[in-house]
């Protein structure tokens, strides 16, 4: 599991009785899932593909089914959440599509036995403003057609840079083919060409070459950078 991630959005708002947090919240969803015939196994990919992100990137409040098509998540900083969103995507790349709104703000419980279903506060308002904005966006032709992924706060500066990488990336990932998104997951999971090349069964100089030219490493290493940038 990579752990390391910067700290700086998980902060306790009342130390007393630790009632606020200004954490990092996930909300997704299937795109077009009503689409689909097979309703069982669509979510049951989704569910095994949210357990499979849990058990690699540390969460403040695991990935977890919620109601119809959603999921909801939360991490204690920005770069956890991003790559979070990012792997869940690959992991179902040949099922289905997902969107993901991403809000950086309190999360207050009203209930905590009854978590994520009785809370509220700006991060979760904020990550439903941001997945409303991604559906709205892919409908409007001045808007690329590719977004899924967008984040609010109330860091006007930290959300403009942040959704400037968002929508140059999904973009990326739009033209990708199944193959690209295998070696792209690899890179996040520190596989080896040669591992990616047996899966995909093409040749290794074959994954050198999608790797440089279809988009992996520039996402890869833009994912690093923008960490560096929430810190």
């Amino acid at each position: 599991m990579n752990r390391e991630y910067s700290p700086c959005y998980y902060i306790l708002v009342n130390r007393s009785n630790g009632s606020s947090r200004s954490l990092t919240a996930m909300i997704g969803d299937i795109v077009d899932s009503r689409k689909y015939r097979d309703q069982r196994f669509l979510f049951n990919t989704v569910d095994v593909a949210l357990s499979w992100v849990n058990e690699r990137i540390e969460a403040v409040q695991a990935l977890q089914i919620t109601v119809g098509d959603q999921f909801q998540g939360v991490y204690g900083d920005l770069g956890a959440a991003l790559d979070a969103a990012l792997l869940v995507r690959l992991k179902v790349w040949e099922t289905c599509d997902l969107r993901f709104g991403l809000g950086i703000g309190e999360i207050r419980p009203l209930k905590p036995d009854l978590k994520p279903y009785s809370q509220t506060g700006s991060g979760w308002w904020f990550a439903r403003e941001a997945i409303d904005r991604v559906e709205v966006n892919q409908s409007k032709r001045v808007w690329p057609k590719s977004l899924r992924t967008w984040l609010r706060s109330d860091d006007a500066h930290l959300e403009a840079a942040i959704n400037s990488f968002l929508m140059c990336r999904d973009h990326i990932l739009g033209r990708m083919d199944r193959k690209d998104a295998r070696i792209l997951l690899g890179l996040f999971l520190g596989e080896t060409q040669s591992t990616v090349a047996k899966d995909l069964e093409i040749t290794q100089p074959s994954v050198t070459s999608r790797q440089r030219t279809k988009g992996a490493n520039a996402v890869f290493r833009a994912h690093a950078l923008m960490k560096e940038l929430a810190q």
